[in-house]
């Protein structure tokens, strides 16, 4: 699914770590890629799909909430394969999420 490079790592535990997300990782892809069979899509084009599942922030006086809207065909599809049901509404707790961050040139030492 993703392209494979080296990683150094110094200590054990960190070397540990790395290597059980690895093989979470290929866990995930292979259940993933069995339970998608038959909608005859790769493990990269359905985690693209579902990645476009987002919640719209609904306010109406004191009350704020989360709404998710219905995922496209294809979606819906992948998502009922793996048996998973999205909620209509998440409690919307105020936090506000930034993923837009700037990582460093350079790996620290």
């Amino acid at each position: 699914m993703s392209d494979l490079r080296p990683i150094n790592v110094r200590e054990k535990p960190r070397t540990r770590a790395h290597a059980i997300i690895a093989m979470l990782s290929y866990i995930i892809e292979k259940q993933l890629r069995e339970k998608w069979k038959d909608i005859n899509i790769t493990v990269k084009e359905g985690i693209n799909e579902l990645s476009s599942i987002n919640c719209i922030s609904i306010e109406m006086g004191a009350v704020s909430y989360n709404q998710i809207p219905e995922p496209r065909e294809l979606g819906s599809q992948l998502l009922n394969s793996l048996s998973i049901t999205l909620p209509k509404a998440i409690p919307n707790s105020g936090i506000k999420v930034s993923t837009r961050k700037k990582l460093e040139l350079k790996r620290k030492k």
